[in-house]
Protein backbone atom coordinates (compact mmCIF):
# COMPACT_ATOMS: atom_id res chain seq x y z
CA UNK A 1 0.00 0.00 0.00
CA UNK A 2 1.70 3.30 -0.72
CA UNK A 3 2.76 6.06 1.37
CA UNK A 4 0.11 8.79 0.43
CA UNK A 5 -2.89 6.32 0.97
CA UNK A 6 -1.26 5.06 4.58
CA UNK A 7 -0.66 8.88 5.45
CA UNK A 8 -4.25 9.63 4.46
CA UNK A 9 -5.24 6.75 7.00
CA UNK A 10 -3.23 7.95 9.58
CA UNK A 11 -4.18 11.67 8.98
CA UNK A 12 -7.91 11.07 8.47
CA UNK A 13 -8.18 8.81 12.23
CA UNK A 14 -6.48 12.30 13.58
CA UNK A 15 -8.41 15.12 12.08
CA UNK A 16 -12.02 13.89 13.76
CA UNK A 17 -10.28 14.41 17.53
CA UNK A 18 -8.80 17.34 16.06
CA UNK A 19 -12.00 18.93 15.70
CA UNK A 20 -13.34 17.44 18.89
CA UNK A 21 -10.89 18.99 20.73
CA UNK A 22 -11.22 22.27 19.36
CA UNK A 23 -14.54 22.48 19.67
CA UNK A 24 -14.93 21.10 23.43
CA UNK A 25 -12.93 23.61 25.00
CA UNK A 26 -15.48 26.35 25.28
CA UNK A 27 -17.92 23.83 26.64
CA UNK A 28 -15.47 22.35 28.78
CA UNK A 29 -14.74 25.71 30.01
CA UNK A 30 -18.85 26.17 30.38
CA UNK A 31 -18.74 23.21 32.50
CA UNK A 32 -16.38 22.86 34.80
CA UNK A 33 -14.44 26.58 34.91
CA UNK A 34 -11.04 28.01 33.74
CA UNK A 35 -9.44 26.74 36.89
CA UNK A 36 -10.82 23.29 36.68
CA UNK A 37 -10.25 22.91 33.19
CA UNK A 38 -6.47 24.25 33.60
CA UNK A 39 -6.18 21.83 36.28
CA UNK A 40 -7.74 18.87 34.22
CA UNK A 41 -4.84 19.96 31.21
CA UNK A 42 -2.38 19.21 33.62
CA UNK A 43 -3.71 15.67 34.46
CA UNK A 44 -3.90 14.97 30.64
CA UNK A 45 -0.44 16.50 30.38
CA UNK A 46 0.62 13.36 32.53
CA UNK A 47 -1.52 10.99 31.19
CA UNK A 48 -0.30 11.60 27.90
CA UNK A 49 3.59 12.75 28.61
CA UNK A 50 3.61 9.20 30.28
CA UNK A 51 1.39 7.57 27.58
CA UNK A 52 3.64 8.40 24.88
CA UNK A 53 6.91 7.17 27.21
CA UNK A 54 6.22 3.87 26.70
CA UNK A 55 10.05 3.20 27.26
CA UNK A 56 10.44 2.89 23.41
CA UNK A 57 9.38 -0.51 23.17
CA UNK A 58 6.17 0.84 20.75
CA UNK A 59 8.96 2.29 18.14
CA UNK A 60 11.07 -0.70 18.61
CA UNK A 61 8.90 -3.27 17.86
CA UNK A 62 7.54 -1.31 14.95
CA UNK A 63 11.12 -1.44 13.65
CA UNK A 64 11.59 -5.04 14.72
CA UNK A 65 8.53 -6.56 12.64
CA UNK A 66 9.17 -4.00 9.33
CA UNK A 67 12.67 -5.20 9.31
CA UNK A 68 11.47 -9.18 10.01
CA UNK A 69 8.63 -8.96 7.70
CA UNK A 70 9.52 -11.89 6.13
CA UNK A 71 9.54 -14.27 8.94
CA UNK A 72 7.47 -16.65 9.62
CA UNK A 73 4.27 -16.54 11.95
CA UNK A 74 5.59 -17.94 15.26
CA UNK A 75 8.71 -15.45 15.23
CA UNK A 76 6.23 -12.55 14.91
CA UNK A 77 4.07 -13.73 17.44
CA UNK A 78 7.00 -14.24 20.05
CA UNK A 79 8.12 -10.54 19.06
CA UNK A 80 4.58 -9.35 19.95
CA UNK A 81 4.80 -11.31 23.21
CA UNK A 82 7.31 -10.47 24.33
CA UNK A 83 6.83 -6.54 23.79
CA UNK A 84 3.47 -6.72 25.47
CA UNK A 85 5.38 -8.24 28.68
CA UNK A 86 7.96 -6.09 28.85
CA UNK A 87 5.48 -3.05 28.21
CA UNK A 88 3.26 -4.12 31.01
CA UNK A 89 6.06 -4.49 33.86
CA UNK A 90 7.07 -0.89 32.78
CA UNK A 91 3.76 0.58 32.42
CA UNK A 92 3.45 -1.02 36.00
CA UNK A 93 6.60 1.36 36.94
CA UNK A 94 5.56 4.23 35.64
CA UNK A 95 2.18 4.38 37.27
CA UNK A 96 4.07 4.04 40.47
CA UNK A 97 5.64 7.14 39.88
CA UNK A 98 2.80 8.68 38.47
CA UNK A 99 0.88 8.75 41.69
CA UNK A 100 3.87 9.50 43.92
CA UNK A 101 5.14 12.42 41.80
CA UNK A 102 1.84 13.63 41.40
CA UNK A 103 1.50 13.64 44.65
CA UNK A 104 4.35 15.86 45.41
CA UNK A 105 3.26 18.62 42.51
CA UNK A 106 0.10 18.62 43.41
CA UNK A 107 0.29 18.80 46.90
CA UNK A 108 2.68 21.45 47.05
CA UNK A 109 3.99 22.42 43.87
CA UNK A 110 0.75 23.88 42.02
CA UNK A 111 -0.76 26.96 42.95
CA UNK A 112 -4.73 25.72 43.02
CA UNK A 113 -7.30 26.21 45.12
CA UNK A 114 -7.89 23.90 48.11
CA UNK A 115 -10.89 21.89 47.14
CA UNK A 116 -9.06 21.24 44.15
CA UNK A 117 -5.94 19.95 45.28
CA UNK A 118 -7.92 17.76 47.38
CA UNK A 119 -9.31 16.22 44.30
CA UNK A 120 -6.72 15.89 42.53
CA UNK A 121 -5.12 14.12 45.44
CA UNK A 122 -8.15 11.83 45.20
CA UNK A 123 -8.47 10.83 41.47
CA UNK A 124 -4.03 10.33 40.86
CA UNK A 125 -4.96 6.54 41.40
CA UNK A 126 -6.92 6.52 38.28
CA UNK A 127 -4.54 8.76 36.71
CA UNK A 128 -1.51 6.31 37.49
CA UNK A 129 -3.93 3.23 36.19
CA UNK A 130 -4.06 5.01 32.55
CA UNK A 131 -0.16 4.80 32.17
CA UNK A 132 -0.61 0.83 31.62
CA UNK A 133 -3.51 1.41 29.52
CA UNK A 134 -1.59 3.72 27.34
CA UNK A 135 1.46 2.34 26.91
CA UNK A 136 -0.01 -1.23 25.97
CA UNK A 137 -2.24 0.44 23.26
CA UNK A 138 1.30 2.03 22.10
CA UNK A 139 2.96 -1.40 21.47
CA UNK A 140 -0.35 -2.89 20.17
CA UNK A 141 -0.50 -0.25 17.73
CA UNK A 142 3.13 -0.61 17.04
CA UNK A 143 2.67 -4.02 16.28
CA UNK A 144 0.09 -3.47 13.65
CA UNK A 145 2.70 -0.41 12.35
CA UNK A 146 5.39 -3.00 11.93
CA UNK A 147 3.05 -4.78 8.99
CA UNK A 148 1.65 -1.08 7.93
CA UNK A 149 -1.59 -2.05 8.71
CA UNK A 150 -2.55 1.88 9.17
CA UNK A 151 -6.24 1.57 8.34
CA UNK A 152 -6.53 -0.23 11.55
CA UNK A 153 -4.47 1.65 13.82
CA UNK A 154 -6.69 4.78 12.31
CA UNK A 155 -9.61 3.74 13.14
CA UNK A 156 -8.81 2.41 16.50
CA UNK A 157 -6.83 5.64 17.58
CA UNK A 158 -10.37 7.75 15.83
CA UNK A 159 -12.94 6.14 18.46
CA UNK A 160 -10.14 5.97 21.54
CA UNK A 161 -8.94 9.51 21.46
CA UNK A 162 -12.63 11.04 20.32
CA UNK A 163 -13.69 9.12 23.56
CA UNK A 164 -11.11 11.02 25.47
CA UNK A 165 -12.48 14.15 24.72
CA UNK A 166 -15.80 13.40 24.94
CA UNK A 167 -16.64 11.19 27.63
CA UNK A 168 -15.40 13.69 30.68
CA UNK A 169 -17.64 16.33 29.25
CA UNK A 170 -20.56 13.95 28.77
CA UNK A 171 -19.40 12.82 32.73
CA UNK A 172 -19.50 16.47 33.55
CA UNK A 173 -22.79 17.06 32.15
CA UNK A 174 -24.61 14.13 33.62
CA UNK A 175 -22.41 13.00 36.69
CA UNK A 176 -20.72 16.17 37.90
CA UNK A 177 -17.71 18.26 37.72
CA UNK A 178 -15.08 16.40 39.96
CA UNK A 179 -11.97 15.82 39.04
CA UNK A 180 -11.81 12.22 39.66
CA UNK A 181 -15.58 11.76 37.64
CA UNK A 182 -13.32 13.49 34.69
CA UNK A 183 -10.10 11.22 35.18
CA UNK A 184 -12.45 8.39 35.50
CA UNK A 185 -13.67 9.21 32.34
CA UNK A 186 -10.56 9.43 30.34
CA UNK A 187 -9.78 6.09 31.88
CA UNK A 188 -12.82 4.35 30.35
CA UNK A 189 -11.65 6.20 27.18
CA UNK A 190 -7.97 4.87 27.03
CA UNK A 191 -9.60 1.56 27.87
CA UNK A 192 -11.95 1.75 25.00
CA UNK A 193 -8.45 2.51 22.98
CA UNK A 194 -6.86 -0.99 24.61
CA UNK A 195 -9.49 -2.71 23.82
CA UNK A 196 -9.59 -2.26 19.81
CA UNK A 197 -6.15 -2.45 19.47
CA UNK A 198 -5.32 -5.76 21.34
CA UNK A 199 -8.29 -7.41 19.37
CA UNK A 200 -6.70 -6.92 16.13
CA UNK A 201 -3.12 -7.85 18.07
CA UNK A 202 -4.42 -11.06 18.44
CA UNK A 203 -6.08 -11.69 15.50
CA UNK A 204 -3.28 -11.28 13.35
CA UNK A 205 -0.31 -12.14 15.59
CA UNK A 206 -1.28 -14.44 18.53
CA UNK A 207 -4.71 -16.00 18.06
CA UNK A 208 -4.47 -20.24 17.51
CA UNK A 209 -0.86 -19.90 19.15
CA UNK A 210 0.65 -19.85 22.59
CA UNK A 211 2.51 -17.58 24.87
CA UNK A 212 5.73 -17.31 23.40
CA UNK A 213 7.57 -14.94 25.83
CA UNK A 214 11.17 -14.88 24.82
CA UNK A 215 14.00 -13.25 27.63
CA UNK A 216 16.58 -12.68 24.54
CA UNK A 217 13.69 -10.78 22.03
CA UNK A 218 12.62 -8.51 25.41
CA UNK A 219 16.19 -7.61 25.75
CA UNK A 220 16.39 -6.59 22.16
CA UNK A 221 13.75 -4.49 22.49
CA UNK A 222 14.49 -2.56 25.76
CA UNK A 223 18.24 -2.15 23.94
CA UNK A 224 16.27 -0.66 20.83
CA UNK A 225 14.05 0.95 23.02
CA UNK A 226 15.88 2.60 25.93
CA UNK A 227 17.45 5.29 23.75
CA UNK A 228 13.74 5.88 22.58
CA UNK A 229 12.53 5.78 25.44
CA UNK A 230 15.22 8.76 26.89
CA UNK A 231 13.76 10.64 23.89
CA UNK A 232 10.12 9.64 24.98
CA UNK A 233 10.73 10.81 28.51
CA UNK A 234 13.00 14.27 27.71
CA UNK A 235 11.23 15.15 24.08
CA UNK A 236 7.48 15.42 25.55
CA UNK A 237 8.98 16.68 29.08
CA UNK A 238 10.40 19.70 26.85
CA UNK A 239 7.23 20.40 25.61
CA UNK A 240 5.09 20.14 28.69
CA UNK A 241 7.61 21.72 30.97
CA UNK A 242 6.54 25.04 29.99
CA UNK A 243 2.89 24.26 31.25
CA UNK A 244 4.48 22.91 34.35
CA UNK A 245 6.80 25.93 34.89
CA UNK A 246 3.24 28.22 34.58
CA UNK A 247 1.54 26.18 37.26
CA UNK A 248 4.33 26.31 39.83
CA UNK A 249 5.11 30.07 39.34
CA UNK A 250 1.59 31.71 37.78
CA UNK A 251 -0.99 29.23 38.91
CA UNK A 252 -4.16 27.68 37.26
CA UNK A 253 -5.64 30.19 34.90
CA UNK A 254 -2.17 31.38 33.47
CA UNK A 255 -1.89 27.71 32.80
CA UNK A 256 -4.98 27.59 30.39
CA UNK A 257 -4.20 31.09 28.92
CA UNK A 258 -1.00 29.35 27.42
CA UNK A 259 -2.60 25.62 27.21
CA UNK A 260 -5.58 26.77 24.88
CA UNK A 261 -3.85 27.89 22.22
CA UNK A 262 -0.67 25.96 22.66
CA UNK A 263 -3.41 22.80 22.97
CA UNK A 264 -4.78 24.03 19.70
CA UNK A 265 -1.53 24.51 17.58
CA UNK A 266 -0.27 21.31 18.61
CA UNK A 267 -3.36 19.68 16.70
CA UNK A 268 -2.12 20.97 13.89
CA UNK A 269 0.52 18.60 14.28
CA UNK A 270 -1.63 15.56 12.65
CA UNK A 271 -0.38 16.13 9.19
CA UNK A 272 3.45 15.54 9.35
CA UNK A 273 3.24 13.20 12.45
CA UNK A 274 0.88 11.19 10.05
CA UNK A 275 3.34 11.33 7.51
CA UNK A 276 6.47 10.16 9.56
CA UNK A 277 4.41 7.21 11.01
CA UNK A 278 4.29 5.79 8.12
CA UNK A 279 7.17 6.59 6.79
CA UNK A 280 9.23 5.03 9.85
CA UNK A 281 8.53 1.29 8.78
CA UNK A 282 9.89 2.01 5.32
CA UNK A 283 12.95 3.58 6.74
CA UNK A 284 13.11 0.42 8.58
CA UNK A 285 13.04 -1.65 5.25
CA UNK A 286 14.99 0.48 3.00
CA UNK A 287 18.63 0.58 2.60
CA UNK A 288 20.56 3.63 3.81
CA UNK A 289 20.81 5.58 -0.12
CA UNK A 290 16.86 5.00 -0.74
CA UNK A 291 15.83 6.04 2.90
CA UNK A 292 17.50 9.09 2.47
CA UNK A 293 16.69 10.02 -0.67
CA UNK A 294 13.20 8.92 0.71
CA UNK A 295 13.63 11.43 4.01
CA UNK A 296 14.49 14.15 2.06
CA UNK A 297 11.86 14.09 -0.51
CA UNK A 298 10.09 13.72 2.42
CA UNK A 299 11.19 16.62 4.28
CA UNK A 300 10.49 19.10 1.49
CA UNK A 301 6.98 17.45 1.30
CA UNK A 302 6.24 18.04 4.99
CA UNK A 303 7.49 21.45 5.19
CA UNK A 304 5.27 22.84 1.84
CA UNK A 305 2.11 20.90 2.58
CA UNK A 306 2.31 21.98 6.45
CA UNK A 307 3.19 25.60 5.71
CA UNK A 308 -0.39 26.88 4.10
CA UNK A 309 -2.55 25.63 6.97
CA UNK A 310 -0.22 27.38 9.37
CA UNK A 311 0.05 30.10 8.13
CA UNK A 312 -3.95 30.67 7.54
CA UNK A 313 -3.83 30.12 10.85
CA UNK A 314 -1.26 32.49 12.13
CA UNK A 315 -2.63 35.86 10.01
CA UNK A 316 -6.40 34.39 11.93
CA UNK A 317 -5.38 33.79 15.48
CA UNK A 318 -7.04 36.87 16.62
CA UNK A 319 -10.36 36.69 15.28
CA UNK A 320 -10.59 32.88 15.50
CA UNK A 321 -9.58 32.49 19.45
CA UNK A 322 -12.25 35.62 19.67
CA UNK A 323 -15.42 33.39 18.18
CA UNK A 324 -14.14 30.58 20.01
CA UNK A 325 -13.94 31.85 23.76
CA UNK A 326 -15.57 35.21 23.76
CA UNK A 327 -15.32 37.78 26.24
CA UNK A 328 -13.18 34.47 28.42
CA UNK A 329 -10.43 35.17 26.26
CA UNK A 330 -7.46 35.89 27.62
CA UNK A 331 -5.43 38.82 25.75
CA UNK A 332 -1.92 36.76 26.03
CA UNK A 333 -3.58 34.00 24.20
CA UNK A 334 -3.22 35.32 21.00
CA UNK A 335 0.83 36.11 20.27
CA UNK A 336 1.37 32.82 22.06
CA UNK A 337 -0.93 31.01 19.45
CA UNK A 338 0.79 32.88 17.16
CA UNK A 339 4.48 32.01 18.20
CA UNK A 340 3.61 28.01 18.71
CA UNK A 341 2.20 27.94 15.43
CA UNK A 342 5.59 28.95 13.98
CA UNK A 343 7.09 26.32 16.37
CA UNK A 344 4.96 23.27 14.96
CA UNK A 345 5.81 24.30 11.65
CA UNK A 346 9.25 23.63 12.43
CA UNK A 347 8.70 20.52 14.44
CA UNK A 348 6.61 19.20 12.22
CA UNK A 349 9.38 19.11 9.49
CA UNK A 350 11.74 17.53 12.22
CA UNK A 351 9.40 14.62 12.15
CA UNK A 352 10.85 13.25 8.99
CA UNK A 353 14.73 13.28 10.08
CA UNK A 354 14.20 12.13 13.45
CA UNK A 355 12.21 9.29 12.13
CA UNK A 356 14.91 8.07 9.78
CA UNK A 357 17.93 8.25 12.36
CA UNK A 358 15.64 6.37 14.71
CA UNK A 359 14.47 3.91 12.29
CA UNK A 360 17.67 3.14 10.35
CA UNK A 361 18.64 1.71 14.22
CA UNK A 362 20.06 4.75 15.97
CA UNK A 363 17.90 6.28 18.27
CA UNK A 364 21.02 6.56 20.91
CA UNK A 365 21.66 10.11 18.33
CA UNK A 366 17.96 11.54 19.37
CA UNK A 367 18.15 10.54 22.91
CA UNK A 368 21.38 12.34 23.39
CA UNK A 369 20.28 15.54 21.15
CA UNK A 370 17.59 15.89 23.66
CA UNK A 371 19.52 15.55 26.72
CA UNK A 372 22.17 18.26 25.30
CA UNK A 373 19.03 20.21 24.75
CA UNK A 374 17.24 19.81 27.99
CA UNK A 375 19.42 22.48 30.39
CA UNK A 376 19.52 25.06 27.44
CA UNK A 377 15.82 24.96 26.67
CA UNK A 378 14.85 24.87 30.69
CA UNK A 379 17.15 27.75 31.06
CA UNK A 380 15.35 29.77 28.30
CA UNK A 381 12.32 28.95 29.75
CA UNK A 382 12.88 30.68 32.88
CA UNK A 383 14.79 33.58 31.20
CA UNK A 384 12.17 34.21 28.61
CA UNK A 385 9.78 33.57 30.57
CA UNK A 386 10.82 36.74 33.61
CA UNK A 387 11.59 38.52 30.43
CA UNK A 388 8.18 38.67 28.25
CA UNK A 389 5.98 36.31 30.58
CA UNK A 390 4.10 33.60 28.54
CA UNK A 391 4.98 35.24 25.14
CA UNK A 392 8.85 34.71 26.80
CA UNK A 393 7.92 30.85 27.03
CA UNK A 394 6.48 30.63 23.54
CA UNK A 395 9.29 32.18 21.65
CA UNK A 396 11.42 29.55 24.20
CA UNK A 397 9.41 26.77 22.62
CA UNK A 398 9.78 27.63 19.32
CA UNK A 399 13.72 28.86 18.81
CA UNK A 400 14.61 25.11 20.64
CA UNK A 401 12.46 23.46 17.82
CA UNK A 402 14.61 24.95 15.32
CA UNK A 403 17.49 24.61 17.16
CA UNK A 404 16.07 20.54 17.12
CA UNK A 405 15.31 20.57 13.22
CA UNK A 406 18.68 22.12 12.46
CA UNK A 407 20.76 19.20 14.05
CA UNK A 408 18.35 16.22 12.95
CA UNK A 409 18.46 17.81 8.92
CA UNK A 410 22.34 17.85 9.73
CA UNK A 411 22.72 14.12 10.93
CA UNK A 412 19.58 12.81 8.52
CA UNK A 413 21.79 13.99 5.77
CA UNK A 414 18.99 16.19 4.43
CA UNK A 415 20.74 19.31 4.63
CA UNK A 416 21.51 20.41 1.26
CA UNK A 417 20.85 23.03 -1.01
CA UNK A 418 17.64 21.37 -2.70
CA UNK A 419 15.99 21.06 0.98
CA UNK A 420 16.67 24.25 2.21
CA UNK A 421 15.74 26.30 -0.68
CA UNK A 422 12.05 24.29 -0.97
CA UNK A 423 11.94 25.25 2.81
CA UNK A 424 13.42 28.88 2.73
CA UNK A 425 10.16 30.32 1.38
CA UNK A 426 7.55 29.13 3.38
CA UNK A 427 10.11 29.98 6.10
CA UNK A 428 10.18 33.30 5.76
CA UNK A 429 6.67 33.77 4.96
CA UNK A 430 5.89 32.47 8.83
CA UNK A 431 9.06 35.22 9.63
CA UNK A 432 6.67 37.87 7.80
CA UNK A 433 3.49 37.14 9.64
CA UNK A 434 5.29 36.87 13.08
CA UNK A 435 6.32 40.25 12.27
CA UNK A 436 3.29 41.95 11.32
CA UNK A 437 1.37 40.23 14.05
CA UNK A 438 0.46 43.18 15.53
CA UNK A 439 -1.34 44.43 12.72
CA UNK A 440 -3.40 41.07 12.79
CA UNK A 441 -6.39 42.17 14.50
CA UNK A 442 -9.78 42.41 13.90
CA UNK A 443 -11.78 40.83 11.08
CA UNK A 444 -10.50 42.18 7.89
CA UNK A 445 -6.61 42.88 8.11
CA UNK A 446 -6.39 38.76 9.03
CA UNK A 447 -8.68 37.92 6.65
CA UNK A 448 -7.18 39.33 3.83
CA UNK A 449 -3.59 38.21 4.50
CA UNK A 450 -5.03 34.31 5.36
CA UNK A 451 -6.65 34.22 2.66
CA UNK A 452 -2.86 35.98 0.23
CA UNK A 453 -0.95 33.93 1.99
CA UNK A 454 -3.00 30.89 1.85
CA UNK A 455 -3.10 30.90 -1.74
CA UNK A 456 0.63 31.92 -2.36
CA UNK A 457 2.12 29.04 -0.13
CA UNK A 458 -0.36 26.54 -1.12
CA UNK A 459 1.13 26.92 -4.90
CA UNK A 460 4.14 27.28 -3.90
CA UNK A 461 3.69 23.91 -2.05
CA UNK A 462 2.00 22.66 -5.46
CA UNK A 463 4.63 23.69 -7.96
CA UNK A 464 7.68 22.37 -5.81
CA UNK A 465 6.59 19.19 -4.19
CA UNK A 466 8.55 16.04 -5.12
CA UNK A 467 6.88 14.81 -7.95
CA UNK A 468 7.51 11.31 -6.17
CA UNK A 469 5.15 12.98 -4.05
CA UNK A 470 2.81 14.76 -6.05
CA UNK A 471 1.82 12.20 -8.19
CA UNK A 472 0.43 9.67 -5.48
CA UNK A 473 -1.37 12.99 -3.89
CA UNK A 474 -3.44 13.39 -7.28
CA UNK A 475 -4.31 10.25 -7.92
CA UNK A 476 -5.41 9.75 -4.33
CA UNK A 477 -7.43 12.98 -5.03
CA UNK A 478 -8.93 11.94 -7.74
CA UNK A 479 -10.48 8.38 -6.28
CA UNK A 480 -11.44 10.53 -3.50
CA UNK A 481 -13.45 13.24 -5.60
CA UNK A 482 -14.00 11.35 -9.09
CA UNK A 483 -14.89 14.22 -10.38
CA UNK A 484 -11.47 15.72 -10.52
CA UNK A 485 -10.40 12.76 -12.64
CA UNK A 486 -12.87 13.50 -15.60
CA UNK A 487 -11.99 17.64 -15.84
Amino acid sequence: MSLVKNSAYTLAGTILPVIIGIVTVPFYIAAIGMERYGALSIAWLLLGYFGQADFGIGRAITQRIASCRDADADRLAEIVWSGLVAIFLFGLLGAIFIYLGGHWFFGSVFKIEAGLRQELAESLWMLALCNPLVALTGVTSGSLMGIERFKLVSLSNLIGNSALLLLPLLAASLIGNHLGILIGASLVARGIALAMMSGAVWWRFLKGRAMAFSAAEARRLVSFGKWVMVSAFVGPLMIFADRFVIGAVLGAVAVAAYSIPFQIASRTMVLPAAIAQVLFPRFALDGDDKSRLRAAESTIAVGLLFAPPILVLMALADPLLHIWLGAKLDPRSVPVAQIVLAGFWVNGIANVPYALIQARGNPRFTALLHIAELPFYLAALYLFGMQWGLVGLAIAFSLRCLADLLVLMKAGHSWNSAVLGRLSVPGAAILLVLAASEYLRGWQVPISAAVVLGIISLGFAIRYLPDQMLGPIKSLVSRLIPSLGSR
